[in-house]
């Protein structure tokens, strides 16, 4: 099966308002372990991506389409998350290069390629506390399955189990990379706030 630019704007589209959804959770969580501003900034960088998806011409190309999101994303939200979440789109960009459909072979490898973006940008790693221990799961249980099964729908849904087992993971260990690494031990019961949020996304995705 192929996806054309039509169905990727469609679902970045979802993605964004799911994003927008859940900011007061962001906002709740990254108070018990950062400065509080994680909600608003992903509310913005979301309307951000949004706007542009949702203006983009029909016949956009795919790498265009990658590269603007991208760029609004990091001017709407110039933080630690934005930034990277920004990397993770303009690796997606170089990645698709100048194909006009994809196939659900370049779907499955979109998050390995956005949890090496992440990964490099942000020096971090699986462990950390971090989106990653919940992304790099998620891509490595998507690409396993999808592997043995060509099923995309069941792949998708395991993958969104490990996912959250990731997430769940981050409670009762201390971060080791951003502002909730200053805070030591104290709160480290919470999840953290990119994990969840990552979660909250692939939910939708199945």
């Amino acid at each position: 099966m192929e996806y054309a630019v039509s169905s990727i704007k469609k679902c970045m589209i979802l993605v964004c308002v799911r994003i927008m959804e859940i900011c007061d959770e962001l906002t709740e969580i990254d108070s018990k372990l950062g400065d509080g501003d994680m909600g608003i900034s992903m509310e913005k960088a979301a309307e951000a991506v949004k706007s542009v998806v949702e203006a983009a011409p029909a016949d956009i190309a795919l790498k265009d389409l990658f590269i603007q999101s991208g760029s609004a994303l990091n001017k709407a939200a110039p933080s630690t998350m934005g930034t990277l979440l920004s990397g993770a789109l303009l690796a997606l960009a170089k990645a698709v290069n100048n194909k006009s459909v994809l196939n659900e072979e370049d779907l499955v490898m979109m998050p390995t390629i956005m949890a090496q973006a992440i990964s490099q940008r942000g020096k971090a790693q699986a462990g950390d506390k971090t989106v990653l221990d919940a992304l790099v799961p998620y891509a490595d249980t998507l690409r396993r399955e999808y592997s043995a099964s060509a099923d995309l729908a069941c792949a998708l849904k395991k993958a969104y189990a490990k996912a959250v087992e990731g997430m769940e993971s981050t409670k009762g260990i201390k971060a080791q990379k951003g502002r909730a690494s200053w805070l030591g031990e104290r709160n480290m019961e919470y999840p953290d706030a990119g994990a969840v949020m990552f979660c909250r996304v692939a939910e939708i995705l199945q």
